[in-house]
């Protein structure tokens, strides 16, 4: 029986992956990471009622916060022992455009605070805890928009694609530490759920997110081995696909 950590996980992509997860591993044991942990028990009640017969529990963790983080990680170590996989959902991003140039080094420094720095001190300080597992993982949700190689249409947030980019490097050179390590190496994956619609976006994507979940199920659902850590992946009208960087 896993244990899964997914942050972000009270709406959303975040809650989508829960959804699916229940759904395709009903037995898991799966840790809805929360800021507020009343929307994460508002959100477990949600999954109950749609059948959910997996273990649920919301933790209090903003990715943000150092002593969140240290308490969160404690919290999984003395109920649970280990943690099997760690899915890195949670963003917030500030795509507003100010004027004044000190605001505007403001927001960057922001927006890449959240979405690679934190995300890098979530998995750094969780490491412990995934060592303990048979088989840990950790899976970063990205975008395409973080591909230097595809060719996209012109975005609203650079700022957006940058960070995405960030993380998906951060991911590279986490794997290569795991590949030069001889004990119970941790397998780091990419994985872009698509243009979904979400409170993130403004409901403006083309894609329900538990679509969007699909492409977490197929790198869970494979054996281990069949699919190398360190690559980008994403499921497109049904296709299981690498990701060009």
């Amino acid at each position: 029986m896993a244990t899964i950590l997914i942050t972000g996980a009270n709406r959303g992509i975040g809650f989508a992956i829960a959804q699916a997860i229940c759904d395709s591993f009903p037995t898991s044991t799966i840790l809805l990471g929360c800021r507020d942990v009343e929307r994460g028990e508002h959100a477990i009640k949600r999954l109950r009622s749609d059948g959910a017969t997996a273990g649920l529990h919301a933790i209090p963790l903003d990715i943000e916060n150092d002593a969140s983080i240290v308490a969160a990680t404690k919290i999984v170590g003395e109920k649970f022992g280990k943690l099997d996989i760690l899915i890195n959902n949670a963003i917030k991003l500030d795509s507003s455009s100010p004027t004044q140039i000190e605001k505007q080094r403001e927001i960057l420094n922001s927006n890449f605070n959240n979405a690679v720095t934190s995300n890098n001190i979530v998995t750094r300080t969780f490491i412990s805890l995934l060592r303990r597992a048979s088989w840990p993982r950790v899976i970063m949700i990205s975008s395409t928009r973080g591909s230097i190689q595809k060719t996209l249409p012109p975005v609203s947030s650079v700022d957006y694609c940058v960070v995405k980019a960030a993380l998906n490097m951060l991911t590279v050179h986490l794997q290569a530490a795991e590949d030069a390590n001889e004990e119970n190496k941790i397998t780091f994956w990419v994985a872009n759920p698509g243009h979904c619609k979400t409170g993130f976006n403004g409901f403006k994507g083309h894609k329900d997110p538990l679509e969007g979940a699909e492409v977490v199920l197929r790198l869970l659902k494979s054996e281990r081995g069949d699919i190398h850590g360190g690559t980008f992946w994403e499921v497109e009208n049904g296709e299981f696909r690498q990701v060009p960087w």
